[in-house]
């Protein structure tokens, strides 16, 4: 058994010794931190291997949701159906239920989530509802079968020209391109819109990427309003242990570097 995130995953496909490699001792993968990328699915199943993949964080102990490997091609960027004794809604900001595929708050409640972050009373209150359902932060929606589907933190999202942007949308559309091996975006401030995305990127090596090359190779997959203004080609992305690019470190980089504006 091998347990990882998408980025594991991806550059132990993208190994120059991934085809001749013995795999025949692996039964099962689990995935988790984000869904896997199309093309890190299709890598996996060439050679056999099916994720089974899943949502959660500390404070749910630490699943919520969870794919069956034989639903990852069928229900393909979901991260599953709750756990058992555990229930998920997608909430509006009105705290009203949000429709099925509108994105919203994902809420938790069940026996698996914790009672509150010892000596924080402040911290515990603001992360529940009045009704007992802790408020995750990330974003997400309910297909009609149930299915969840992550659309990223809700403090990532960009608001550009009123109009909302998900990263975590985009970067699925970005990872799945060839020679691409990381991919962060993030706002940059405008004095139009008040803020763009921006796209930043590591690249195989040999392969290179434009902005017009990259708005070219997105148009018609994503909605036009979400392609990305800038490309930033990097040689690392910050990242955690489990392999999250920790955004903030990495827009502070890029704005003392000069790269990006700082400001909103």
């Amino acid at each position: 058994m091998m347990s990882g995130v998408p980025t594991t995953y991806q550059l132990i496909a993208d190994h120059p010794n991934w085809d001749a490699t013995d795999l025949s001792s692996l039964k099962k993968l689990t995935c988790g931190g984000s869904a896997a990328a199309p093309r890190i699915i299709e890598a996996y199943e060439k050679r056999g291997l099916r994720f089974s993949q899943g949502y959660g964080m500390t404070e749910t102990s630490p699943g919520a949701t969870s794919l069956s490997a034989n639903m990852t091609l069928e229900k393909a960027g979901s991260v599953g159906l709750p756990h058992f004794f555990s229930h998920v809604r997608v909430m509006r900001e009105d705290g009203t239920p949000a429709a099925v595929r509108e994105v919203g708050e994902i809420q938790i409640i069940g026996p698996n989530v914790f009672s509150g972050y010892l000596g924080l009373e402040e911290a515990t209150r603001n992360a529940f509802t009045d009704d007992g359902w802790y408020k995750s932060g990330d974003l997400g929606y309910l297909d009609e079968d149930g299915y969840l589907f992550i659309a990223g933190r809700l403090k990532d999202m960009i608001i550009s020209g009123g109009e909302n942007i998900y990263p975590i949308e985009v970067e699925a559309r970005i990872a799945a391109l060839e020679g691409v091996t990381g991919v962060a975006v993030i706002p940059q401030p405008d004095p139009d819109w008040g803020e763009v995305p921006v796209a930043v990127l590591t690249l195989a090596e040999g392969v290179e990427m434009d902005l017009e090359t990259l708005r070219a190779r997105l148009d018609g997959v994503v909605a036009r309003y979400k392609l990305p203004k800038r490309v930033i080609v990097v040689d690392d992305l910050p990242r955690t242990a489990s392999g999250k690019v920790r955004k903030f470190e990495l827009v502070d980089q890029l704005q003392k570097d000069g790269l990006i504006p700082t400001g909103g």
